[in-house]
């Protein structure tokens, strides 16, 4: 008797459970759905709406939205051949400053991180201030070290004894010269990364490659570097998406110029939108390029997560 006495409110407790985590969920949804509602509307809609207007025609010169044009847009914005080099330029704009500014920071990262360096702290702030000067600031100062008369690039090389360049109006050297410029800014944003990857290392690996008698540049090859290797891919993601869209040094420093040669689709995307006045255009454009972004963090995210699993 006393057993089943004990044993009936236990068999009660499922239901009080399931309330309970009923309660709980509602709880939480609470606290989440706010949140939510204000991602939904400060991202949602615009990305809705973009794609809306793409869908129909949308020239600022004829008034409001006009008529549904289905994904007439799209095929004009892919069939313009200035569209077509916009992309090939931003692919050789995001590829080169990634690449570059990833070597570059990861050692600036390596000799940062060397136990008993003085002064590191000091270092540090000093390779920090691009970072902490506005793209519009950064275009502009470049922009005068630049200039082929006034610029001190040109005076150095004078100096030197080598010929003056006219750096962003010339087809050969207008995107080598943004690419310099870009990284000049943006390296500082992976060296921080780059850095803080580098102090949260295990030890005990190092060590055991010490102990075993690597060589620095064994250690580095066989230890750091596979370590390091999803900081890298993070690192490389949020560069990668941030280059795909620039355009305030473009605009500062070329508009595009010479001849194309430094337009991006961001670029290309402002001037369909707000010279050629046609927004639906300008919409399609931006629906793609969004695309273009999606895919390539997807193909990164599976990356690190088969990395991980590995």
């Amino acid at each position: 008797m006393a057993s089943a006495e004990i044993a009936a409110p236990t068999e009660q407790n499922p239901a009080t459970g399931s309330t309970g985590r009923a309660s709980s969920a509602r709880y939480r949804w609470s606290l989440v759905l706010p949140t939510m509602l204000m991602l939904l509307g400060v991202v949602g809609f615009p990305i809705g709406y973009a794609l809306y207007v793409s869908l129909h025609e949308y020239d600022l010169t004829e008034g409001g939205i006009g008529p549904w044009s289905r994904i007439e847009n799209f095929r004009d914005v892919l069939g313009m051949n200035v569209f077509i080099q916009a992309i090939q330029n931003t692919v050789v704009l995001t590829i080169s400053v990634v690449v570059i500014e990833l070597i570059v920071a990861f050692g600036l990262a390596l000799l940062l991180n060397q136990p008993g360096l003085r002064f590191k702290n000091v270092y540090l702030c000093i390779l920090l201030i691009p970072l902490l000067v506005s793209p519009i600031a950064v275009g502009l100062i470049w922009r005068l070290l630049l200039h082929p008369d006034l610029g001190a690039v040109n005076w150095v090389f004078d100096q030197v004894g080598l010929p003056a360049q006219e750096w962003l109006s010339r087809k050969s050297t207008a995107m080598p010269a943004v690419i310099g410029v870009d990284v000049w800014h943006e390296t500082s944003l992976l060296l921080v990364v780059l850095l803080a990857g580098l102090a949260s290392l295990p030890r005990e690996p190092l060590e055991a490659a010490r102990v075993d008698g690597a060589n620095g540049f064994q250690i580095l090859r066989t230890v750091t570097i596979p370590l390091m290797a999803p900081v890298i891919l993070i690192a490389s993601l949020i560069r990668m998406i941030s280059a795909m869209k620039t355009y305030d040094l473009i605009y500062i420093l070329t508009s595009g110029g010479p001849g194309g040669a430094t337009e991006t689709i961001s670029f290309r995307i402002w001037k369909i939108g707000f010279t050629n006045l046609n927004m639906g255009q300008a919409a399609a454009a931006s629906i793609l390029l969004l695309i273009a972004i999606m895919a390539l963090t997807l193909v990164l995210i599976r990356v690190m997560r088969r990395n991980a699993s590995a």
